[in-house]
């Protein structure tokens, strides 16, 4: 499962002209049984009290390592963050996907910028492996309801740190209404540069493509 994820964020990334080694995206899988353990191998291995570590922690990608819970452990955590009625058996994939999307999206972002901060702000590449790895999906109506004012709002709320939980269901939604305006391969090609978010909004003043 984890070796089909992999390939599947290699995949995205290459559909949208960056094309990457495998092996750089990711090499090895932990996995942890309970809470408790993850919570502690993750605090030793980026130096930081364990108080740092969310409780609902599920996965990230730390040289080439995908850390990451049991599935059971994952569909607790995600019903607590976004209730029974989204979860099904794809979730934990989904969830390995957008964590080795998050390892694949800095990868890019060097290359075009220099640094990993040419992931832009942390809505954006947050929102960009939402989509890509197929989660927290949005409806039509939901997305033709929103309008220039609301992203603003969102904007506003997001550098605040004022955004209502759970931030991702935020972040999903806003990505996607952004993307219906520039394509998945102009925000990578953009997401760095100083200037992104009045990009975002001339481009969203013009007509979707």
């Amino acid at each position: 499962m984890a070796a089909r994820a992999r390939n599947q964020a290699a995949n995205y990334f290459a559909e949208i002209g960056f094309v990457l080694e495998i092996k750089d995206i990711a090499r090895k899988v932990e996995v942890f049984c309970t809470q408790e353990s993850a919570r502690q191998a993750l605090a030793a291995a980026f130096k930081t009290p364990g108080t740092e570590i969310p409780v609902t922690f599920s996965g990230t990608v730390l040289d080439t390592t995908l850390f990451i819970v049991s599935p059971e452990i994952y569909k607790q955590n995600f019903i607590e963050l976004y209730g029974a009625g989204l979860w099904d058996d794809t979730q934990y994939e989904k969830l390995m996907t957008h964590e080795l999307i998050h390892s694949a999206h800095p990868l890019v972002a060097k290359r075009l910028f220099g640094s990993e901060d040419g992931m832009g702000p942390q809505w954006l590449f947050e929102g960009f492996a939402i989509e890509a790895s197929g989660q927290l999906p949005v409806s039509e109506d939901e997305l033709n309801k929103l309008t220039m004012n609301d992203f603003n709002e969102f904007l506003q709320a997001a550098d605040k740190g004022d955004l209502k939980a759970p931030v991702y269901v935020q972040y999903a939604k806003f990505y996607r209404y952004v993307r219906r305006f520039v394509s998945s391969q102009w925000i990578v090609q953009n997401s760095g540069k100083p200037d992104v978010i009045d990009r975002l909004r001339k481009a969203l003043q013009g007509s979707p493509h």
